[in-house]
């Protein structure tokens, strides 16, 4: 099998064996924004012709099946679970290989009625889900996008979408906070005032303005407001997706939240959940898309 997670900035594959084992694999920044819509099956050939000619399989999940990737795979409403993805992989219409199979994301109408919508997450998720033998468990997903999904008897029921990374990067690099924020550093003191001074009643939009007022003050310096920013803007996210997708009594020692994402990515949220007191679990994020994949692919 031929396993693809192929988002909008990054490409990574995986030749697996009829078990799952990795024979090989392979990582690049090649996502499918790179190709303005066309160039895919040349980029795959070129770089996994090989595994492809030794593949009966082809499994994709991410944006290559959104409106700006290779072939549009329709959104499946909530709740789903790994059973429905399956029925719904759509075949990729390619000469490149005789099977290969497109997963689709998912859509989810919040209380508001407005939709959410996630494509790579749910694998991620079905994944997550395989590893720890659970078929009931909050998650997060942290990234550009940050991803808070419910799941229930095996099924994604509800999530919610936070702007938190994409937020970050574009206000430390494009708006007046870019000169007196420096994110090359970690300071944990001024992190976790972030996380504190989240819970300010006069919201986020109020609150992003301080590390600025801070900074031409004195009162920090441009390395303490960048961690200070960064406490911000997950603080609003946890207490965001706390408010919203986290029952009193759904977590506890024994039925933690499930942290899937790289040990970068992880890392900081693992700081900001012990703070607000809230057990996790954190699982790496290669390991739940490759689960995922094999299992939607599968069955297994």
């Amino acid at each position: 099998m031929l396993a693809i997670d192929w988002g909008s900035s990054s490409f990574r594959a995986w030749h697996l064996n009829a078990a799952g084992d990795i024979l090989a694999k392979l990582s690049t920044q090649k996502g499918i924004l790179s190709f303005q819509g066309q160039g895919f099956a040349d980029y795959l050939q070129a770089h996994c012709g090989p595994w492809l000619a030794q593949s009966t399989t082809v499994i994709m999940a991410g944006m290559v099946g959104s409106r700006n990737g290779w072939q549009e795979v329709p959104y499946l409403p909530c709740p789903a679970g790994a059973e429905d993805i399956t029925a719904a992989l759509t075949s990729l219409h390619s000469e490149l290989h005789p099977n290969m199979q497109l997963v689709p994301g998912l859509q989810y109408a919040g209380h508001s009625g407005l939709m959410d919508v996630m494509r790579g997450e749910e694998t991620q998720i079905i994944g997550a889900l395989q590893l720890t033998e659970m078929n009931e468990a909050l998650l997060c997903l942290p990234g550009t996008h940050s991803k808070w999904a419910r799941v229930e008897y095996g099924s994604i029921t509800a999530f919610s979408t936070f702007f938190s990374g994409e937020l970050f990067a574009l206000l430390t690099k494009h708006s007046s906070l870019a000169g007196v924020c420096d994110i090359q550093v970690h300071d944990e003191p001024a992190f976790l005032l972030g996380l504190e001074q989240a819970a300010d009643i006069r919201g986020l939009s109020h609150l992003l303005f301080s590390p600025r007022a801070a900074v031409v003050t004195g009162q920090m310096r441009p390395q303490q407001a960048g961690s200070y920013l960064s406490g911000l803007i997950i603080g609003a996210e946890i207490q965001g997706a706390r408010r919203a997708l986290i029952e009193p009594g759904l977590l506890s020692a024994d039925k933690p939240l499930l942290l899937v994402g790289s040990e970068v990515l992880t890392q900081r949220y693992q700081q900001a959940l012990a703070f607000y007191q809230l057990p996790c679990r954190t699982i790496s994020g290669e390991q739940a898309v490759l689960a995922g994949l094999y299992r939607l692919a599968t069955g297994q």
